[in-house]
């Protein structure tokens, strides 16, 4: 086919493209959230002079402002790295804003590399678009997991840049699950409310090593049982259980009893290269105390029946891929890594790789809302104990969706609040055990004796 034929071809179909841009979504397409903001009809009508011009001609260009029946888009050009990148995005809005395209294009002979498409106004929550041949293909990724990979779309790349997401959703709809961007905020109302319950009664506790609160209310050890020499004070596993007793009390009128939650179940290890360890070490005493406590909340919620001990684990594999860097920080916008790497299932007693934690919150914050997660963080250890993974340390977890649809996460760990990207940066070799508890909204932690008191609302 000559130069010329093939230019004409490509101008008709971008014009059909541009009319489809403006049509009715598809009925059959899954919605997103929201009002998505829509260029098809800019991206369209500027293939031609901006998204395929040549890059002398890109680099003299200065930012313009382009609108439609949505709104305002910014087309602009940045070059970096031995690529150059083609933009449309919302006016007033940082690159990442929801309905951002991002062309990237090799340097200098400007061929197509990908599209990225933003679907939330988040860094981490994109596809991307790329050519295969005759054909495109796509890949979801969220928060660095691979959700979706090489997902076919029936048209030529240049085609896929100038489509609609109604489009694309009904291209791929049999494939990618295009719920996880329609969250429901109302559904989160339980958890936004225990968040910010928490958040008020941090205040009102301290760290304290080997601390909990006794069955009586009163604080003790962990390891003993004795009471605490003042001032008292909860450790990590300690605050899980007060989290915990803020949902037991209501229920029982009773608070949790640590020496049954530090309960070992030797009889559940994944192997038996532990067993010399149990009693000195005790490796698996994060996973034990996080499973002893679901276990206690699903007796009281649901006293007809006992309940397994890993009943409230978490073991779904949503992706089986994660994007290089993933846990180190937010991805850079506009270009991001596209090297991925393996993710391995859940492993029994170990869970998931810390890597993955944002990217699987974000799942079961969709697919299971109003649920809190209390995680144990496990490390493999050196020298007599090189190759067993100690269970160390012990997070709360509450990913949720505020009423404006923001995804978070709000991670408790002992007294303090942090964040799940602090707790993912700062274990990117170790793995995270999951177990599932209902959130309720007669939440009401007990206070902690002889501690700070709490702020008054």
């Amino acid at each position: 086919m000559n130069r010329n034929r093939r230019t004409a071809i490509l101008s008709l179909a971008l014009l059909a493209a541009a009319a489809l841009a403006t049509a009715a979504p598809s009925a059959t397409a899954p919605a997103l959230s929201g009002r998505f903001p829509e260029s098809a009809d800019i991206r369209g009508a500027y293939w031609q002079s901006f998204f395929s011009a040549s890059e002398s001609e890109l680099l003299r260009r200065q930012p313009s402002t382009v609108v439609n029946d949505y709104g305002a888009f910014r087309l602009s050009v940045t070059k970096s790295e031995g690529y150059l990148y083609a933009i449309a995005s919302p006016e007033g809005a940082p690159l990442y804003a929801q309905g951002s395209w991002i062309l990237k294009r090799s340097s200098p002979d400007g061929r197509p590399i990908q599209a990225k498409v933003f679907l939330r106004s988040d860094q981490g929550t994109f596809i991307r678009i790329y050519p295969d041949g005759d054909r495109s293909k796509m890949d979801l990724v969220v928060y660095g997991g691979v959700l979706n990979r090489e997902v076919p779309l029936p048209v030529p790349f240049e085609r896929c840049f100038v489509a609609t997401m109604s489009e694309i959703r009904a291209w791929t709809g049999s494939l990618v699950d295009w719920r996880l961007f329609s969250p429901e905020p109302g559904l989160y109302r339980d958890l936004r409310s225990f968040v910010e319950v928490t958040r008020q009664r941090l205040p009102g506790l301290r760290y304290g090593d080997d601390g909990a609160l006794g069955a009586d209310g009163m604080p003790v050890y962990i390891e003993t049982g004795l009471p605490q020499a003042a001032p008292s004070g909860l450790n990590c596993s300690g605050f899980a259980a007060w989290v915990a007793d803020g949902f037991y009390w209501p229920m029982t009128e009773k608070l949790l009893d640590p020496m049954a939650l530090a309960v070992r179940h030797a009889d559940t290890r994944p192997t038996t290269a532990a067993e010399r360890f149990e009693e000195r070490l005790d490796p698996y005493f994060g996973l034990d105390w996080t499973r002893n406590i679901a276990t206690a909340l699903l007796d009281a919620n649901y006293p007809s029946r006992k309940h397994g001990l890993r009943e409230s684990d978490v073991t779904v594999s949503p992706f089986a891929l994660v994007a290089s860097g993933a846990g180190l920080g937010s991805p850079e916008p506009v270009n991001g890594a596209s090297a991925y790497r393996s993710y391995a299932a859940y492993q029994e007693g170990l869970g998931y790789e810390t890597v993955g934690l944002k990217s699987l919150l974000y799942v079961l914050a969709i697919r299971d809302p109003g649920s809190i997660y209390l995680a144990s963080l496990s490390r493999k250890g050196g020298g007599e104990i090189a190759g067993l993974s100690r269970h160390y340390h012990v997070a709360v977890l509450a990913p949720y969706f505020e009423e404006s649809g923001e995804f978070r996460v709000a991670a408790f760990e002992s007294d303090v609040e942090t964040s799940v990207e602090a707790i993912m940066k700062r274990t990117p070799r170790d793995f995270v055990h999951l177990v599932r508890i209902e959130a309720r909204r007669d939440y009401d932690p007990p206070p902690l004796p002889d501690a700070p008191q709490a702020r008054a609302d």
